[in-house]
């Protein structure tokens, strides 16, 4: 399948980088040849060369801020260049091969971080609002949760917990209101099927979506919560 790529430049002050928009969302997928979306260069692993990769803002130091409800919190990357511009360009340019892309990296990492799940355990991506989700079209936690789901073979749950709808977007909010308008926000509409949950979100901000998605399965029965989260901004 032939893809046509238009490119762009992303330029972080320092060094440009082009930008590879794949039109085709499942070019990731494809047999043959892909391009790095970063550099252009060529690639047969996944869509971003091995140098783009050693580049990425890799998070080499653990989690330490605790959460009330969360046992544990794992981020893969500082939300710095390029990943903030790539999980942009996954959520407000609703790229979904972006999202993929993402979630890859994301389940190699967890893979290298020596993170080995038990069977009885789900992910849980962060739920969007019914009308912001079909604005995007797609949820890019879901996206970012499938690979993962691929490589540890867990299931994904995408029915127990759902968000209430007309509520403020969170990247509009300073942190007191993030708090305040994400608290009560997410809701149980059945019991989850496993006593753990691993929720899967994009970027930890303040901490205030996984806390209110921790509140809510714990409310619902699930005994152990863990946060994996692609970056963290902190």
């Amino acid at each position: 399948m032939k893809a046509t790529i238009q490119r762009s430049t992303l330029d972080d002050g320092l060094k440009p980088y082009n930008w590879a928009k794949f039109v085709q969302p499942g070019w990731l997928r494809s047999g043959g040849h892909r391009r790095c979306v970063l550099c252009g260069d060529r690639t047969r692993v996944m869509a971003m060369c091995d140098g783009c990769c050693a580049d990425l803002p890799w998070r080499d130091r653990p989690w330490r801020k605790q959460f009330a409800g969360i046992d544990a919190i794992v981020a893969c990357f500082d939300f710095g260049y390029p990943i903030r511009e790539l999980l942009h360009r996954a959520k407000y340019g609703r790229d979904i091969a972006i999202a993929r892309l993402l979630g890859e990296l994301f389940a190699t990492r967890l893979r290298l971080l020596g993170h080995t799940p038990a069977r009885s355990v789900a992910l849980f991506p962060v739920p969007m609002a019914r009308g912001r989700l079909l604005v995007r079209g797609y949820n890019q936690a879901v996206a970012i949760a499938e690979p993962v789901s691929g490589l540890f073979s867990l299931p994904i749950d995408v029915v127990s917990v759902y968000k209430r709808r007309g509520l403020p977007p969170q990247s509009k909010l300073d942190a007191a209101r993030r708090r305040t308008n994400i608290r009560d926000a997410f809701i149980a509409r059945r019991r989850p099927r496993v006593e753990s949950a691993i929720v899967i979100d994009d970027v930890i901000t303040t901490g205030a979506t996984v806390q209110a998605m921790a509140r809510t399965l714990r409310a619902a029965g699930v005994r152990n919560v863990h946060v994996w989260a692609l970056a963290a901004v902190a």
